[in-house]
Order: C-alpha cells, then sequence, then structure tokens
C-alpha cells in the first residue's frame, strides 16, 4: 500500500516537473509566410459519351507535378479532392511548367462500359496526361481529353 502511494506521489511530480518547464515560443517571420508570384489553372472535365449516360462517367483523380516523370512515380505537388457533383478545378501555382494527370471512371452496370472503350468492365477507367504552362498573374485552362 505505501509503495502505491510512493508511485502515485512520484507520477505527479513528474507531471508537475513536464508541466512548469516552460516551451520556446515560435514566432512567425513574415518573410517565411509570404507567396512568391503565382498563376492559376483551371481544369474542367467536360465530359461526353456517344452512348453511354454522361451520368455514368465521373472524374476519379486529378494530379500536378513538375514533370512527366514524377506523374509517374506519383510525386504529385497538388491533387484535387475530385467528386462527381463538380466538374472544375483551381490550383494556384508558381510560374513554370507542370504536368497533369487526369482519370474518369465508369460506374455503369453491366458490360457497358467496357463496350464504351472503358478496359475492365464496372469501374473501368481512363487517364490522360499532359503539359501546360503557368504564367504570373494569368489563368490557364485546361481540358482533358480521354480517347
Amino acid at each position: 500500500m505505501r509503495i502505491k502511494k510512493l508511485w502515485i506521489v512520484f507520477s505527479c511530480l513528474l507531471i508537475a516537473l513536464f508541466c512548469a518547464c516552460e516551451k520556446e515560443s515560435i514566432k512567425d517571420d513574415p518573410d517565411d509566410l509570404s507567396a512568391g508570384p503565382r498563376g492559376t489553372l483551371r481544369v474542367i472535365f467536360r465530359i461526353s459519351h456517344p452512348w453511354l449516360p454522361v451520368d455514368k462517367i465521373v472524374p476519379t483523380e486529378l494530379h500536378v507535378a513538375k514533370d512527366g516523370m514524377e506523374i509517374y512515380k506519383g510525386n504529385y505537388i497538388q491533387s484535387a479532392n475530385v467528386t462527381d457533383f463538380q466538374n472544375e478545378y483551381t490550383f494556384y501555382l508558381e510560374p513554370g511548367t507542370y504536368y497533369y494527370e487526369a482519370a474518369i471512371g465508369c460506374i455503369c452496370e453491366g458490360d457497358s462500359c467496357s463496350a464504351g472503350g472503358f478496359p475492365g468492365n464496372q469501374y473501368g477507367t481512363k487517364h490522360t496526361m499532359d503539359r501546360f504552362t503557368i504564367y504570373e498573374d494569368q489563368i490557364t485552362t485546361v481540358i482533358p481529353s480521354f480517347q
């Protein structure tokens, strides 16, 4: 019983000791918070298909990388949280040349997706990628084309 009381007292002292120590305050440097020049990338998913219903074709991925090799490696600098309720996405990037990767998926039932050119039956996807350039204070619009 006495050992239990000593353990409790010792634990309380350790907690008090750690809580009493002052941590160094973190000061924000305004120079670290300032952003450099930026341009805007606007990606618009225009989904159409000759005979599959367009509400059954949904965007599934949208990523931006510094070059094509980084796209293949999966090292993206920005990604969008894509949804089937939104067709337009915006990124703010420093001026330069970038690559994007976009994907759409088919959610039709049966083998309609396969017949519509989507590999694998239901939930098959099509991917595309391309290069684009961002200019300072300008909007670059990209409309992915899926074959």
